[in-house]
């Protein structure tokens, strides 16, 4: 799939490679062509210009020399009526646009037409370039929005004095006439390069004079290091060449549009690419033939290789293989089984499927099946059946045997492996006494075991009575020596008559008593057993009255609880969360003894399900490696005296109880944290 993917690649990569390189030559071979084209057919542009004005510069010589036009222009001759009727008639006669008669300072003195006379200010133009070139001139003046007009003009002469002048008028849109079927532009700028004609309605002289619709203007140089100019013109491009006219000073433009040329050369391109690649494909095709038959010679060739290694394979093997014919013929047989059964060279025509195997009536699996279409045997197929095999002496040997539909070519044969299962057989038994063995070992050791193991379950009850005996010795041995101590001193007080020293023994004596009684306490609690049923309980209410309790003790200490309002009601048993919360209190108190600025926080957070609760403090803390037996029984990092150890141990058994737990953190910054998970009830 790969392979036919970077062939597709390859091929587009070429034809579009191929499609460029042909375009581009015709690109640059059309390009050449089109300026040679353009080049004849601006020179013919030019030959019909200069023929069709060449027509109109001896118009104004006809009056010049006219003795009315003189007379009328110098004043002799008061009536204008005949000169300006010779005016009309030759404007008609020689199609132009108007004749004028001006004295030497451009007043008009005479018109062929009546009410559109020439502006003041091209009169005084045409004037000052007769003045200043003693001879006929010719003009051209073009106004936004007006026809672009061409003014011919001579000097009247009188006593070799310029007393006037004579001007006739041109309508240059005359010369548009013939560029109409070009598609090709023609355009005209005066000496100042300002544009006067055009021979297209579209870029007409005011569009293109105009500075909101510029004309981008590029150079490109062709492959043989001819240059050409291009024109862009509202997205339009065209081929530009341009000359100047010397007899009337004008910039002549031809402009031919490159649509033609880039028509033709994308056509070539494609038709060149198009080619190309059917060339492409023919080959790909007698390659891909080619590699075909190539391809069938290889299969051949592995298929005959394969056939010897299969041979070989099946000879080599040490599993017995015998085919089948529906009636259980022996068709073919490999060298294993030929081995197996005994079976002399070929003279296993003879034999059948029922001859090598011991027929049991009772196996659940037979060989054969009464077809009731038939009314005959039919072989059933098996898979991995334990059977007795024959050999042709006449012997018996354990086999396990496998029988496989096996058609080819329309035929229904059978693939019999015969697997030799003598030594498994043996080594099986061998197997079966030596786990009888074991298990007789095995029941022995067993009951070793049960009777080390109640041993060792006396010797832990005896260790951990041990050490809640050591505890309590530990702990009740301060205060009964006290109380010995300070009874022996009330005798001697009482004989010394000293009666208050005696009052103060006896409040001492009360206090030993009260931490004897909290022992007696706390051992009790730790020995209760499972609440039978929880209930609904407020924990805020059972924080509130905690706080109250140890209000005392929390004076100096910065307590900050954050208790979100409405928390739903946990499952739990109050006495049990009381304690929980008491003992986790009090230890934070102990903790934050001997701490500068003692801080405890307590925060609660509601889930979906349970209620998370944070007691934290920067008190001493512990190390972490006695994280792990932190609430094991009478396990304390208080002195003597104040305490048996069994706070925490109280704290997780009732968690425990109430469905919940807690675990204990050291703080990064110093001090322990417990996190409390209560149960919450359902609303």
């Amino acid at each position: 799939m790969d392979r036919k993917w970077i062939l597709v690649s390859v091929a587009t990569l070429l034809v579009l490679a191929f499609y460029w390189g042909s375009k581009e030559i015709a690109h640059q071979w059309l390009t050449q062509q089109a300026q040679v084209n353009a080049q004849q057919s601006l020179l013919n542009s030019i030959g019909e210009m200069r023929h069709a004005l060449r027509r109109f510069y001896h118009l104004p010589y006809l009056i010049n020399n006219n003795p009315d036009a003189v007379s009328l222009v110098v004043g002799r001759l008061e009536q204008s009526d005949d000169v300006e009727q010779s005016l009309s008639q030759l404007d008609k006669a020689a199609n132009t646009e108007g004749w004028y008669l001006l004295s030497d300072k451009g007043r008009l003195v005479a018109s062929s037409i009546a009410g559109d006379h020439i502006s003041n200010a091209d009169l005084q133009t045409i004037v000052a370039d007769i003045h200043r070139l003693g001879e006929g001139t010719s003009l051209v003046l073009k106004t936004k929005g007006e026809r672009p007009f061409y003014y011919l003009s001579a000097p009247i002469f009188e006593h070799l004095a310029i007393v006037g002048i004579v001007v006739v008028q041109l309508d240059l849109r005359l010369l548009t006439d013939q560029w109409l079927t070009s598609s090709d532009l023609i355009l005209l700028r005066d000496p100042n390069g300002k544009f006067f004609l055009s021979s297209s309605d579209t870029y007409s002289a005011d569009w293109l004079n105009d500075a909101d619709n510029p004309v981008k203007i590029t150079n490109k140089t062709l492959l043989q290091g001819e240059s050409l100019t291009l024109w862009n013109m509202d997205n339009k491009h065209y081929f530009s060449q341009t000359i100047r006219l010397d007899d009337v000073k004008w910039l002549l433009t031809y402009l031919s549009p490159t649509t033609p040329v880039d028509r033709t050369s994308a056509t070539i391109g494609l038709s060149a690419s198009m080619v190309f690649l059917l060339l492409f494909l023919t080959g790909v095709i007698g390659y891909q033939r080619h590699q075909k038959l190539l391809s069938q010679q290889r299969i051949q060739a592995l298929i005959k290789e394969s056939e010897q290694k299969l041979n070989q394979m099946i000879n080599k093997t040490q599993v017995g293989l015998i085919l089948f014919d529906e009636q259980g013929g022996i068709v073919d047989i490999n060298a294993m089984a030929i081995e197996q059964f005994a079976i002399e060279e070929g003279s296993f025509a003879d034999i059948s499927l029922h001859q090598l195997l011991e027929q049991d009536k009772d196996a659940q699996s037979p060989l054969f099946l009464e077809s009731p279409v038939k009314a005959e045997k039919t072989i059933v197929e098996m898979s991995a059946v334990e059977k007795v095999a024959i050999r042709r002496d006449h012997s018996a040997f354990p086999v396990l045997f496998s029988l496989t539909s096996f058609p080819f070519h329309g035929t229904q044969y059978y693939l019999a492996t015969v697997l030799d299962i003598s030594k498994r057989k043996k080594a099986e038994h061998a197997l079966y006494e030596a786990n009888m063995q074991l298990a007789q070992r095995v029941e022995e050791r067993t009951s070793e075991l049960r009777e080390a193991q109640a041993r060792l379950i006396e010797s832990s009850k005896m260790a951990a009575l041990g050490r809640m005996s050591s505890a309590i010795v530990h702990e009740l041995n301060q205060p009964l020596t006290g109380l010995r101590t300070l009874t022996t001193s009330n005798a001697l007080l009482s004989e010394r008559g000293e009666m208050a020293m005696v009052s103060a023994n006896n409040e001492l004596i009360e206090t030993l008593i009260d931490r004897m009684v909290d022992m007696a306490t706390q051992l009790k609690t730790f020995a209760y057993s499972k609440p039978e049923r929880l209930q609904a309980v407020s924990f805020t209410e059972g924080l509130q009255e905690v706080l109250r309790i140890y209000q005392q003790q929390l004076l100096e200490i910065d307590v900050r609880v954050r208790l979100p309002s409405g928390l739903p009601k946990i499952e739990a048993e109050e006495q049990r969360l009381r304690q929980v919360l008491g003992n986790l209190i009090s230890n934070a108190v102990d903790a934050l003894e001997h701490t500068p600025q003692p801080r405890l926080t307590i925060s609660v957070t509601p889930t979906e399900s349970s209620l998370e609760v944070k007691i934290s403090d920067n008190g001493c803390g512990i190390d972490s490696d006695a994280l792990s037996t932190i609430f094991e029984p009478f396990t304390t990092n208080k002195r003597i005296g104040k305490g048996l150890g069994l706070g925490l141990s109280i704290v997780a058994n009732n968690m425990r109880d109430m469905g919940g737990d807690v675990q204990a953190n050291t703080n990064q910054k110093g001090g322990m944290t417990f996190v409390l998970r209560f149960t919450l009830i359902s609303p």
